[in-house]
């Protein structure tokens, strides 16, 4: 039995990021399969009622969740992940930069490991900017000791060009986009509201959204409102309240936290629309959840999903506050059976080309090509 070892920030039933879940589905899926999954994650985002520091056996694996009290030094996952990891066939990352992640590369390299790292959108240039101090040098390490050892894997054309421009042309690299675990479909109540959901980061350019619907006269005349659904860091968040106050939008701009479960699935299912407006993203599961509810979504050019539009589902289009408010305009005054068009096509595409348990054997393929 082919064990491969996972060590993560974030892990289902975590909400604290997307890898938390598609992660998640992989193991799952891969245990199915007849896989061995190990994973060692932190207990970022986990709710009181998950035992922690001990080993669990779950559906996507022999996990077990590590209290991290300082998540830029997660010593004790570091040294647990470390007395584990020699025992798999192979060692998956999921970040070059979180401590855990990178420390037990250099570890499976010494030992010769078969090695996949999946750069989960680390590499791209907005990405690399922010906290450069600290990326610097140990992206410099990576690539002096390590190089092109492993086999990376991207998400997206984009991504790919990435990697090869940090590791070379010549790093190997495996692109299979993110699949997820098709949802139960939630019995919808039209809720007059759009909505932003996921991680609340200045990457997200959740500030251009809210500028956005403040200059967007559909929105502003209308009943509709904006949720933002989500958590980050305190300082941040503050930010965005001070600009909501400041544009004069507290009762058309809620930040309503974090939403987890069937309290997911159901504000996903509500919502108008959807709408992804970061400077980048690798992928953003965010847009397939809310596809698989039928909610269309407006995603940044920032993303890889043109296909929004080929496929009249959403529309691709730049983040500036001024073109974010044109297109709420246009979803607004859009002629209902339109609407209801749009929403018809949504949960197909998503079960056609990014079911996970029809796509499983992409995985198994690269983890046997090792």
């Amino acid at each position: 039995m082919t064990k491969i070892f996972f060590p993560v920030e974030v892990f289902y039933p975590s909400q604290a990021g997307g890898p938390a879940n598609t992660i998640y589905w992989i193991t799952k899926n891969l245990k199915n399969h007849g896989f061995e999954p190990i994973i060692v994650s932190t207990d970022k985002g986990l709710q009181p009622s998950v035992e922690l520091n001990k080993w669990l056996n779950s559906d996507g694996g022999k996990t077990i969740y590590v209290k991290t009290p300082y998540l830029n030094f997660p010593i004790h996952q570091t040294i647990t992940s470390l007395l584990n990891f020699a025992r798999a066939d192979i060692v998956h990352l999921s970040s070059f930069f979180f401590p855990t992640s990178f420390v037990t590369a250099f570890a499976a390299r010494f030992l010769k490991k078969k090695i996949v790292w999946s750069a989960r959108g680390e590499l791209d240039t907005v990405a690399l900017n922010h906290s450069s101090v600290r990326k610097r040098p140990i992206l410099w390490s990576i690539k002096k000791f390590i190089g092109q050892y492993p086999v990376f894997h991207s998400t997206c054309d984009e991504e790919t060009a990435y990697i090869k421009k940090v590791f070379g042309e010549e790093a190997r690299v495996f692109q299979i986009p993110n699949y997820i675990e098709i949802p139960a479909k939630i019995e919808r109540n039209a809720g007059k509201y759009l909505l932003y959901i996921g991680r609340i980061h200045p990457k997200k350019a959740i500030d251009n959204l809210i500028k956005a619907v403040s200059i967007s006269e559909e929105f502003m005349k209308s009943q509709f409102v904006l949720k933002i659904a989500g958590t980050g860091k305190k300082e941040f968040v503050s930010d965005l309240k001070r600009l909501i106050e400041k544009l004069d939008l507290n009762e058309k701009v809620y930040i309503v936290g974090q939403v987890e479960g069937v309290e997911k699935q159901k504000i996903l299912a509500d919502a108008f629309w959807t709408i992804m407006p970061s400077h980048t993203e690798n992928f953003g599961i965010v847009v397939l959840e809310s596809l698989s509810q039928s909610t269309p979504v407006i995603a940044s050019t920032g993303s890889p999903w043109a296909s929004l539009e080929t496929e009249k589902i959403g529309f691709w289009t730049e983040n500036s506050p001024e073109t974010l408010a044109s297109k709420i305009n246009q979803i607004l005054k859009m002629p209902g059976d339109e609407y209801e068009d749009y929403r018809q096509r949504c949960r197909s595409f998503v079960e056609r080309n990014f079911d996970i348990s029809e796509n499983i054997d992409k995985w198994i393929d690269l983890y046997k090509s090792l």
